[in-house]
């Protein structure tokens, strides 16, 4: 090769070498709504455990889904399906610098005595990621908007950050991220190392502040729901007044391929300490166990 043609090449083989690094470069950083947040740990619900009921809009397929807060970022969910027989555990924890879940656990079959970890997520902060495993597959997701929550955590993640708004009558944005569930039926492998589009961004959630209002004599201030990440389909979500907390959502789209829509409905909430919550998880635990006929 002559040194004319090397010198021709130079600059396409230099070129070829810095596209990926000025594409990573030139990425887009988040978009953030964080100032419409003041997080204060003395607003959040430690200590106590709130009580919903998940089902389709029409009210069928009904499950409760008890949330207690050990620590003001810090949570575990408890589900319990078909009248108590099948039971779910979610350990989670906020970023307390994006309040957006940075480390979960799931955990499904504590019916059985012997639960098993279904799901696990973790921050790779030198990637501005999460990183979802299942199954000994790693699949990452980055988030383009801060903070960021997971839809099929049923809003919960969601839930913890709402008493931490400064304004609780104002407009605001979140993330939201999610399996992608036709790829985890169709394409996903067990032992696969780290691929791509397993959990996904899906856009950005819009809450239009409507107006303050009474639901089932409770008073609530109510927002509309849209945005991207809901595909601009309308929905509705009351706060509750004095704790901030969800008092109800509502949307066509479900959370989970499993329903058809989605309903988020408080039934109640109380005091309750970390001692008393393990009480409370083992006794849900030992009647679904009582309900099983040893098959």
């Amino acid at each position: 090769m002559t040194m004319t043609v090397l010198m021709r090449l130079r600059p396409l083989v230099a070129g070829l070498l810095a596209a990926p690094l000025l594409a990573l470069a030139t990425s887009p950083e988040p978009s953030s709504s964080l100032s419409d947040y003041a997080f204060k740990p003395a607003r959040a619900p430690v200590g106590r455990v709130v009580h919903y009921v998940k089902s389709n809009l029409d009210g069928s397929k009904r499950l409760v889904l008890s949330m207690h807060f050990s620590a003001p970022l810090m949570m575990e969910v408890l589900k319990v399906e078909a009248d108590g027989q099948y039971l779910a555990l979610v350990q989670a924890e906020l970023d307390p610098a994006t309040l957006s879940e940075s480390r979960m656990k799931s955990f499904n079959g504590l019916e059985t005595g012997s639960r098993r970890q279904q799901m696990a997520l973790e921050p790779d902060p030198r990637q501005r990621r999460l990183v979802a495993e299942v199954a000994n597959t790693r699949m990452p997701v980055t988030p383009g908007h801060w903070p960021a929550h997971i839809y099929n955590f049923d809003l919960s993640g969601l839930n913890a950050t709402l008493p931490h708004l400064k304004d609780p009558r104002r407009d605001f944005e979140v993330g939201l991220i999610d399996p992608d569930f036709q790829f985890l039926k169709t394409g996903f492998k067990p032992d696969a190392g780290e691929v791509a589009g397993g959990f996904v961004y899906k856009g950005k959630a819009r809450f239009r502040f409507v107006r303050d209002e009474v639901l089932d004599e409770i008073p609530c201030h109510r927002f509309e729901v849209g945005g991207p990440a809901f595909k601009n389909i309308k929905g509705t979500l009351w706060i509750n007044a004095k704790d901030g907390l969800i008092e109800r959502f509502e949307h066509v789209l479900p959370d989970n391929p499993d329903w058809k829509s989605f309903r988020l409905s408080r039934i109640s909430s109380r005091p309750m300490n970390d001692a008393e919550w393990e009480a409370f998880k083992a006794a849900t635990v030992r009647r679904a166990m009582d309900l099983r006929d040893g098959r």
